[in-house]
């Protein structure tokens, strides 16, 4: 496994084009906000009304690629939370991460849905290159403004059937994953940043084998990589589109809380789930 810190994800190849899929509950009508992303580079509108936001990654580029989002706190300045996050800083004060598209295969498209509260935010991608250098630092973040609507928005998030909850160190699901395409509810609920990564076990690996994989020698441990939620801040929630195919999954994080910190999976913080 690759050993990432916040500021630098793993960007996890979701399988396919997923759809929005009906929830249980109505949720309130979201609107699309729609990232192009390229090498090194991101466009996207500059700004978007606050509520419930769907949040599409089109990957123009030759290579996979995240979007990650973070809101600055109202003192932050722009410039310095922005220099923090090229220099792959380990601890990036000023933002809030609050999810995003995990990752999306190039000349295809993923998407995750958000309740976005107005301020200013970023869009980075935090997938590191083979150069050894983060796609942020390379020039892949931009600003982003969500702004006041006149009348009270609804930001619930849609009611998903399964939940994964992050927490120092576990991973729980509640709800059974399944096949196919699927809306999965995931939330903070430790006092640190996570996020999700979803893997397909190959052939008879075991959770050992991947424990042990240095993220670059084959036979790899994982078939592929089936998506996931990208960083999330303590208390945020976010909604996740997984495709699935039948097979043993590892969920886990591989953030670490610092320079001189496990990666959170080797603290225990993963599972393993059956899909059929």
């Amino acid at each position: 496994m690759l050993r990432i810190t916040a500021s630098t994800v793993v960007a996890a190849a979701l399988v396919g084009l997923p759809r929005v899929v009906h929830s249980p509950r109505a949720a309130p009508a979201s609107r699309t906000l729609i990232v192009n992303a390229y090498e090194y580079t991101f466009k996207a509108p500059d700004s978007i009304a606050a509520g419930v936001i769907t949040v599409r990654l089109v990957d123009h580029g030759k290579m996979g690629h995240q979007l990650s989002l973070a809101r600055l706190d109202d003192s932050s300045s722009l410039v310095r939370v922005m220099k923090t996050l090229t220099d792959d800083k380990v601890h990036t004060g000023g933002i809030r991460w609050r999810g995003g598209v995990e990752s999306a295969f190039p000349g295809d498209s993923s998407e995750t849905i958000l309740a976005l509260e107005p301020g200013r935010y970023v869009i980075v991608c935090a997938y590191g290159g083979e150069n050894g250098l983060s796609h942020v630092s390379m020039g892949m973040i931009r600003s982003l403004t969500v702004t006041k609507v006149v009348a009270a928005n609804d930001m619930r998030l849609p009611t998903t059937p399964v939940t994964i909850r992050l927490s120092d160190y576990h991973v729980d699901v509640t709800g059974t994953l399944h096949s196919g395409r699927q809306l999965v509810g995931v939330e903070n609920a430790g006092p640190h940043r996570h996020h999700l990564i979803v893997q397909r076990f190959s052939g008879k690996a075991t959770i050992d084998d991947a424990m042990k994989w240095d993220g670059k020698s084959q036979p790899a441990p994982f078939e592929d990589t089936s998506g996931g939620a990208a960083v999330l801040d303590s208390g945020q929630t976010s909604v996740i589109v997984l495709n699935l195919r039948p097979g043993r999954y590892e969920l886990g994080c591989v953030l670490a809380d610092d320079a001189k910190s496990k990666p959170h999976y080797m603290l225990g913080m993963h599972d393993e789930v059956v899909v059929r």
